[in-house]
């Protein structure tokens, strides 16, 4: 761990996908000799350079990137605190050579807890164990995902309701921790939280000036002297673009590439090995989307109509999902990142850029980022973003139970996350079909039926 009073000082960009996190990053690593730590927990693997959006080499600008497709494929997925302690190494390399770490990527998650020094659970960790050596000592772990979640709801309910029926990596990570600390992850949760409370009491106590920017002037948990340069964008403007990006990555071949990592995967389990798709680069947006077209396509037997409906299936399924994940994005920087750095009295060290309208990048983010980046290193006062304050509030606003709570439908056999999800879903046109009462033919009279054509043509199809 860095010494407390000379944290080092790192830039972080933060932002949703398709915001120009990398390309600001490199940007500033040419200016103020800086070299570029990836936070995308996805990027970290070797393969689906296209589906990750890995930067080209080209674009690097011969600017160092670390942590960047350094995973090979038939390794064990990295947990956050592997990323932790490796990206920590680097960052104490970096510095060492009189440089400025630089983080960027889109795991939040990874980034706050390279940051924050808070983590309860994350020191339960068993990745000294190899998967089979964990499965051997707890058997559990190896056994199916409905299973491990009975365990969990067993051990820990109030755990158990916070993950989807189908997230493995979470439900068996919530048992890991179980199993190696002998205490539920809940307990344990909840100790961090109230840990976290009186930092933030402490930090406020000893902080007479939190506008002032000095390294010297830190609550104990940040393990760096941090700024993070948030591009925010309006996402109904941001939409649009990431469809646009879409098409581009299928321009660039990312099809071909979806159909190599399948052959992959299926070599890989014919030989025997199992392969955890709900883990590592299998999790990428557009692998499980377009799957079933690069299949098809390389299937004999299907017209050229069937396999435009499946492209196009695919396509707006991939389009769909990397929209919803720029709203967790935004959703996690605005109820997690700014609430941590709010709780510990360090807010002034966020920067919001407009990154909206492309053709203002110059002006409203790259010139921006610049000045106050350079004022941050010689020390000067960072100025506060108009509209943070706004936003933190409508992350304070927002209530826990909204946000992870399983609930399950019966009549639908689905599982809903959200509050909102599972007020709206009565109402849903899947929901309120399988609740309908069926209509009784024999009552209905000639007359009525004929009124009505779709049900006159199902009594025909009845009484032949």
């Amino acid at each position: 761990m860095f010494n407390s009073v000379t944290k080092p000082r790192v830039i972080v960009v933060a932002g949703t996908t398709g915001t120009g996190k990398s390309q600001l990053a490199v940007t500033l690593a040419e200016k103020f000799n800086g070299e570029i730590i990836n936070g995308d927990a996805l990027q970290l693997y070797e393969g689906l350079p296209i589906a990750t959006n890995k930067l080209p080499l080209e674009e690097r600008k011969s600017i160092p990137h670390h942590l960047l497709g350094c995973v090979a494929l038939n390794e064990e997925p990295w947990t956050v605190a592997k990323y932790v302690r490796t990206a920590i190494g680097i960052a104490r390399d970096v510095v060492g050579k009189g440089k400025l770490p630089i983080i960027v990527g889109g795991t939040h998650y990874y980034t706050q807890s390279l940051l924050f020094e808070s983590s309860l659970v994350n020191s339960f960790d068993t990745e000294h164990l190899t998967t089979e050596a964990q499965e051997k000592r707890w058997p559990i772990l190896a056994a199916s995902t409905k299973d491990m979640l009975k365990e969990l709801h067993d051990v820990d309910p109030i755990t158990a309701v916070r993950w989807h029926p189908n997230d493995r990596r979470k439900i068996r990570h919530s048992l890991e921790v179980y199993l190696t600390s002998g205490r539920k992850p809940s307990e344990l949760y909840h100790e961090q939280r109230q840990a976290i409370l009186q930092g933030a009491l402490t930090s406020t106590r000893e902080i007479s000036n939190p506008d002032k920017n000095d390294p010297g002037d830190l609550p104990s948990q940040l393990r760096f002297d941090p700024m993070v340069l948030w591009i925010h964008a309006d996402m109904d403007e941001l939409s649009p673009r990431l469809d646009r990006r879409v098409d581009e990555m299928l321009e660039a071949g990312l099809v071909d590439e979806v159909y190599a990592m399948q052959q992959y995967v299926q070599k890989q389990e014919e030989s025997g090995l199992f392969v955890d798709q709900s883990s590592g680069l299998c999790t990428a947006i557009g692998f499980k989307e377009l799957i079933p077209y690069a299949t098809a396509y390389r299937e004999k037997g299907h017209t050229d109509e069937v396999l435009k409906r499946i492209k196009r299936e695919g396509i707006e399924r991939t389009k769909i999902a990397t929209r919803q994940y720029a709203k967790r994005q935004q959703k996690w920087i605005q109820c997690k990142l700014l609430r941590a750095f709010t709780e510990h009295n360090v807010l002034n060290r966020i920067v919001c850029l407009d990154g909206t309208n492309p053709e203002s990048w110059q002006e409203k983010v790259e010139t921006i980022a610049k000045d106050v980046a350079s004022a941050f290193l010689k020390g000067h006062p960072l100025p506060r973003s108009a509209n943070l304050s706004d936003m933190r509030g409508e992350s304070q606003t927002t209530k826990p139970d909204s946000i992870v709570r399983a609930r399950h439908c019966e009549v639908c056999d689905i599982t809903l996350m959200t509050q909102d999800e599972w007020d709206s879903h009565p109402k849903s046109k899947k929901h309120r079909k399988a609740t309908r009462a069926p209509k009784d033919w024999q009552a209905l009279g000639p007359k009525t039926l004929r009124n009505d054509a779709v049900s006159w043509k199902a009594h025909l199809s009845a009484n032949g």
